[in-house]
Parts: structure tokens; sequence; C-alpha cells
């Protein structure tokens, strides 16, 4: 069987923009010559999105949750800008990640600035979709709610907090999400966005972790019957 790959700490991406130039483009900093993406943008961008006709036939009709984004400048338009030749600022063209939640339905969509309009929409597989805050939280509620782990942990369940990816805040009770993707076809893993969340107390963590399935919206426990290692 293949193997699966935890595919590392959650990513918490929501609408940050990466602007990307040419090459041979002066020392000074992208975001410094054309500023990153606004707030006005952004929800300007939302707005388009949750209202496209073409977005709601593949995430359905339910408010989609925007997942992740990246920003690149048209070549041409920065060589001219940077050369002097225009004082136009180049066109942005966003592509954004969408999914339903529920369904697990989910689009990319290119998102062009600063025209605001929609040029094109895909749909793409669940398991292409990155994860997000959302989904590590989604996932600990679904691993709260299950009787199984609550007969491991107890009560204190209750109390874990989903700890961010790098973050080194000393909790008491802190949660970790690790996506998992699995290269075999047989695996639901392979096409189900699926994540394993590991338990860490002042003592030291769990010996077993949750595997929770978002698309279907279970939670397996793989691993140690019980206790804690340091």
């Amino acid at each position: 069987m293949a193997p699966r790959c935890v595919l590392g700490s959650v990513l918490l991406a929501t609408l940050s923009c990466a602007e990307t130039v040419l090459a041979q483009a002066p020392s000074e900093p992208p975001a410094t010559m054309f500023g990153a993406m606004t707030t006005e943008e952004q929800l300007s961008i939302e707005r388009a999105i949750v209202s496209d006709p073409r977005v709601r036939a593949v995430v359905s009709e339910t408010q989609p949750r925007i997942i992740t984004s990246a920003s690149e400048l048209d070549k041409s338009e920065a060589e001219a800008f940077l050369e002097g030749r225009t004082t136009t600022p180049p066109t942005r063209r966003v592509t954004i990640v969408v999914i339903n939640p529920q369904s697990q339905q989910a689009a990319r969509v290119l998102f062009e600035l600063p025209g605001k309009r929609i040029l094109a929409v895909e749909s793409i597989p669940a398991s292409d979709v990155p994860f997000s805050r959302n989904d590590a939280d989604e996932a600990l509620a679904l691993a709260v709610a299950n009787p199984n782990l609550r007969r491991l942990i107890g009560d204190d369940l209750n109390r874990f907090q989903m700890l961010e990816s790098g973050s080194e805040a000393r909790v008491p009770f802190a949660a970790q999400a690790l996506p998992v993707r699995s290269t075999d076809p047989r695996d639901v893993c392979s096409t189900d966005r699926c994540v394993d969340l590991i338990f860490r107390t002042e003592d030291g963590y769990f010996p077993f972790r949750a595997h929770v399935n978002l698309a279907r919206r279970t939670v397996e426990i793989h691993g140690g019957a019980g206790g804690q290692h340091r």
C-alpha cells in the first residue's frame, strides 16, 4: 500500500498575497512599489466570488469558504511600469481557491485587479484545496464530539485549544493539526481532505492521534490506547 504522508502543520493563509515581478526588477521590494492587497480589495474579491453564478454552480448556493490566494503581476505591464514607459501600475491577477465546507466541492478562481472581474472559474478536487485555520478548528470540533476520544481523554477534551503553525505559546491543553494525503487511490485520503490531530498537555503528548476526514465528518483514533508520554 502506498504510504500516507503528513503534510505538516496547518497552512494559515487567508487572502494574503505574494507579488512577483521580473528578475531584472530594481532592488526595491515589490510590496513597496505596488502595495499589498488592501482590505477593500479583499472585500471586493469576496463579494464578487460569493455572487458569481459560475462559482455558485460549482460550490452550490451556500457561502463558500475562501481558503487561499496568490497574486501575480502582468509581466509586460510590469516591464513598462519599471522602465518608466507608463505611470499605470501593472494589472494583478489573483488566484483564489474556494470550497463548500459541507459538500467539499471546490473551485479555483482567477480574479483581475484593478478591474474587479472574474476571468475564469475552474472546478477542482477537494484534495487540491490547501488547509486553513478554519479546517483545523472544524477538525477539532469533530474530535471533541467523538465519544471514543472522550473516553480516552475525559472531560479535559473540552479544554484543548488549536495551536497555530509555528506558535510557541505554552498553553496547558494544546491541539495541533497535521494535514494528511495518501498516494494510494484505494485510500479515501487520496481524494478526501484528511487531518491528524495530536494532543499535548503540560505532562507531554498523548500517544494516540485523532484521524479526521473532513469530507465525511468522521473521526478515528489511531495509535496507543491511552496514557501520555514525553
